[in-house]
């Protein structure tokens, strides 16, 4: 999935080909989110996911990941549940920042997931395909919508803890996601109740077309 960049992540996909990767170039920025949603419609085969390209988690477990589908109808790669290995912490400020999300997403969702952002989750296609219509969000809080939306339909969900190792090259502009991410988990427990029903079509679109790509 290649959106907007100027670098050569897609020339340097396609060499690939042959072992059966595809590439998906967009013009424009879809968003974490957005860009994930995008894979996701394009999926082929039975089991479908997502994971960071700075790969913080060995393939072997990659792999149990997948395996676990064979019991629940989502998987969620965890830093927190317990038998995690960390094996190189993320900066103090983004560790306590996670912590206050998760408390957050706990409280106001009610969703009883340690960890919703760490970047690897697996789903059946079963699932994925009612979720497509359902999940609005196309930023950084895309993952606890997907979350919100499978848990509100019944599907069952399992974290796996995972070994796992921050990537001190990674950039992500956490003091500008913050407030969009906030703003967006209060979003999406409000679209979900009768209030939700009230709020003009023309904000959310103004909401996602402004901030759904950080």
């Amino acid at each position: 999935m290649v959106d907007g960049a100027r670098d050569r992540t897609a020339e340097v996909a396609r060499v690939y080909a042959p072992r059966g990767v595809r590439v998906l170039e967009f013009s424009h920025k879809l968003g974490k989110g957005g860009a994930v949603m995008a894979g996701f419609r394009e999926a082929r085969y039975d089991c479908v996911g997502y994971l960071d390209a700075d790969g913080p988690i060995p393939p072997s477990e990659v792999c149990q990941l997948v395996d676990g589908l064979k019991d629940c109808d989502c998987v969620v790669a965890s830093r927190w549940a317990r038998g995690a290995n960390v094996l190189r912490h993320e900066p103090l400020f983004n560790r306590v920042a996670g912590r206050l999300w998760n408390f957050l997403v706990r409280g106001v969702l009610f969703l009883p997931v340690k960890d919703t952002q760490c970047g690897a989750k697996f789903l059946r296609r079963s699932v994925l395909l009612p979720l497509l219509r359902a999940a609005a969000l196309t930023n950084r809080a895309f993952d606890v919508d997907m979350l919100y939306h499978l848990r509100k339909r019944g599907n069952s969900i399992r974290e796996f803890p995972v070994t796992w190792a921050h990537d001190p090259d990674t950039r992500m502009p956490i003091g500008r996601a913050i407030p969009v991410m906030f703003l967006s988990l209060v979003g999406v427990r409000v679209m979900n109740t009768p209030l939700g029903k009230r709020v003009p079509q023309e904000w959310v679109s103004w909401f996602l077309d402004r901030w759904g790509h950080v």
